[in-house]
């Protein structure tokens, strides 16, 4: 009878650290689709999952005293299970407007940031109380027993909920949210900790005491975690979030459109703030004005074997590729799963045989592969808005001038000397190439806007040393001391 109500115990605090963690990956992805995705929102949100698992803690360690009875210990840890499954499912259902609200009072991710992690931080702070009174619970029920240890059994309990918080973080990126989509891991998680509720109830009134039943209380609990459960379907069925494709790495956003007369697609991993890629159906053709620059440069080159960092929607490897079979063209772009979705629901067609996908960092792909040379180079990569910072420090620009005679590359910022994120790109563009640095920008003024860099005197650009935009006192970006974010949080103030 021990082993089996310290099973249970287990699957409990399993299934606890599994949908705690599972429903922070959930919250940041949603979340992707308003503030983004960096290191530093990641960090923040991370910071205050571990701040609310502390609290809880804490306060669970504190009920805990108060537990005279075994019964009394399993019962709050029911209860406090449920208000978890009831606080994630109401933060679920506030989350997109909140963050509607916030990025619409405020320029800056790093407080829409935090506002995602208290409010997903008391579900979580409600779920990790439960450990302590689990615990207590088999201290205080074997108490009499040779081998029963409070230590033994809080190492215990606190060893299996971390062990369900990594299946959580690592199994809900790579496996649920591509496979299954994010409502129906959503669902999993409430059921995980309703299921976990219901359990610690269950096992509460089958356990043998001295002290009276109370109905009233299994009944809270049990109704507390169905509720949560009605309100995850309710907000499932009610939702009209558009999450994308979801893939192991982001999610792809596709909106069909009439281009000119013309029947073509977008893809963009931040709908409402940028497009990645443009694709024109008929004449098999990007339609972006960097992509256009991009083509005459090409052109203008006569490169043969080309390399984009970056696939996005492929719309500028692939009008290359269609149109000239001949070239060998290389696309590099970290999420593996990106090609399925490309064919099926942009290009609604197979990626060009001459095009050779390849599911990798390139930066990290280009250093284990320090052999390969190809005529031409676009970096095209970004993270929402904004681009991969790991692409443009002075050692990667460095490296990929070995690799590369020509290249290019696409942002997104603003030609103005007090824009503190597109001085940086522009500085160790400069740093790297000198004399043979360009630039094109779409229009004169200092809005946000598509800016390319060269390193050769690509249509239209000018000597980027010759810009009345450029602030020479602008530090460099480098391995050793990463400023990109910084800058770009800085920096987005000021649009």
């Amino acid at each position: 009878m021990q082993k089996k109500v310290l099973g249970i115990c287990l699957v409990i605090a399993l299934l606890e650290g599994f949908a705690g963690l599972g429903i922070e990956i959930y919250a940041i992805r949603i979340s992707a689709t308003y503030i983004g995705s960096s290191i530093s929102i990641t960090g923040v949100i991370l910071a205050m999952v571990l701040i609310a698992i502390a609290l809880g803690y804490w306060y669970g360690g504190r009920l805990s005293q108060a537990a005279r009875t075994p019964r009394q210990a399993l019962l709050r840890a029911g209860y406090v299970l449920s208000l978890s499954a009831i606080s994630h499912a109401i933060a679920c259902i506030v989350q997109l407007p909140l963050l509607a609200v916030m990025t619409a009072s405020t320029d800056s991710p790093i407080i829409a940031a935090i506002g995602v992690g208290l409010l997903f931080g008391v579900g979580l702070t409600f779920g990790s109380t439960s450990i302590p009174l689990i615990t207590q619970f088999l201290s205080l029920k074997y108490e009499n027993l040779e081998g029963v240890d409070a230590g033994k059994n809080a190492g215990m309990m606190v060893a299996i909920t971390t062990v369900g918080s990594v299946l959580g973080s690592t199994v809900t990126p790579i496996l649920l949210l591509p496979y299954i989509g994010l409502m129906s891991s959503l669902a999993l998680f409430i059921v995980s900790l309703a299921f976990s509720a219901w359990l610690c109830t269950k096992l509460a009134t089958q356990i043998g005491s001295d002290e009276p039943s109370s109905q009233s209380t299994h009944l809270t609990n049990y109704m507390l975690a169905m509720s949560a459960l009605v309100m995850t379907v309710a907000f499932i069925m009610m939702n009209r979030v558009d999450t994308g494709y979801q893939t192991a790495t982001g999610a792809w956003f596709i909106n069909y459109i009439n281009y000119d007369g013309q029947m073509a697609a977008t893809i963009t991993d931040k709908p409402g703030k940028a497009t990645s890629s443009c694709w024109i159906y008929q004449s098999q053709k990007n339609c972006h004005w960097y992509g256009e620059i991009t083509i005459e440069g090409i052109e203008q080159t006569n490169s043969k074997n080309l390399v984009f960092l970056g696939g996005a929607g492929m719309g500028i490897p692939s009008e290359v590729a269609h149109h000239n079979p001949n070239m060998d063209v290389t696309v590099i772009d970290i999420d593996k799963d990106l090609p399925d979705i490309i064919e099926a629901h942009f290009l609604q067609a197979p990626i060009a045989d001459n095009i050779d996908f390849v599911g990798d960092d390139a930066r990290g792909y280009l250093n284990r592969n320090r052999d390969a040379n190809y005529d031409f180079m676009l970096i095209d990569a970004f993270q929402g808005q904004y681009v991969a910072g790991n692409l443009y420090t002075l050692e990667a620009l460095e490296r990929f001038q070995d690799t590369s005679k020509y290249i290019m590359a696409n942002l997104i910022g603003m030609p103005h000397k007090e824009h503190g994120y597109t001085q940086t790109l522009f500085k160790n563009w400069l740093e790297v190439f000198g004399d043979s640095a360009y630039v094109l920008t779409k229009n004169d003024t200092a809005n946000l806007q598509n800016i390319m860099l060269c390193n050769f005197a690509c249509p239209g650009s000018q000597k980027l040393a010759q810009m009345d935009y450029l602030n020479p006192s602008q530090q460099v970006h480098t391995d050793d001391i990463p400023r990109l974010d910084r800058y770009y949080y800085r920096a987005i103030e000021r649009l």
